[in-house]
């Protein structure tokens, strides 16, 4: 029997690929959520053709009436049609083999879950709420919508003092945004 000493440590060793993920930053988020900003407002307004139009606005000398006016001004269909638009746009997308939106693909950003995989339906609609959730919040109560909207301007703006870039919405799915 001889005893051979152990090998020589590798110094020059790698860690594995898991471990050198490059996450994705803010402004890199922010580019593509610009890019998918314009491409949900062509939707909407090719879905626009088809719902009902609000009444004119009243003339600008009557304060009161333009108060009423902006109150009441979202058409019901429409909030609900532009929450499905975003929804189905951000989660639908994130969840299929593609792993992201058409701007995210196009700056080459993939959304996974924490261990890489493939978010699910489930899991991408929870991380879309910021996208959706005021629209349909609307349709209660004007400031029930405009607080939603707050809080998820607060969720993503997390994302830029995130050790791992996770915005509240990205860490309530458990998902991470990587560069490819």
């Amino acid at each position: 029997m001889t005893n051979t000493p152990p090998p020589p440590p590798v110094w020059d060793a790698q860690p594995p690929e898991v471990l050198r993920l490059r996450y994705a930053g803010f402004w890199l988020r922010v580019l593509a959520a610009i890019i998918d900003g314009i491409v949900l407002a062509i939707l909407s307004k090719i879905i626009d053709f088809f719902l009902p139009s609000p009444p004119p606005p009243p003339d600008l000398d009557n304060f009161d009436a333009i108060l009423t006016y902006a109150s009441t001004a979202a058409v019901p269909a429409k909030l609900v049609a532009n929450a499905l638009l975003a929804w189905a746009y951000f989660a639908l997308q994130e969840s299929s083999q593609a792993e992201a939106t058409i701007g995210k693909r196009l700056l080459g950003i993939r959304v996974t879950t924490d261990e890489g995989l493939r978010l699910s339906l489930g899991t991408a609609s929870i991380r879309a709420w910021p996208m959706y959730l005021p629209n349909l919040a609307f349709l209660a109560a004007g400031w029930l919508g405009w607080l939603l909207f707050l809080l998820g301007f607060i969720a993503c703006l997390g994302v830029a003092f995130s050790a791992r870039k996770q915005g509240l919405h990205d860490r309530m799915a458990g998902a991470i945004l990587t560069k490819r």
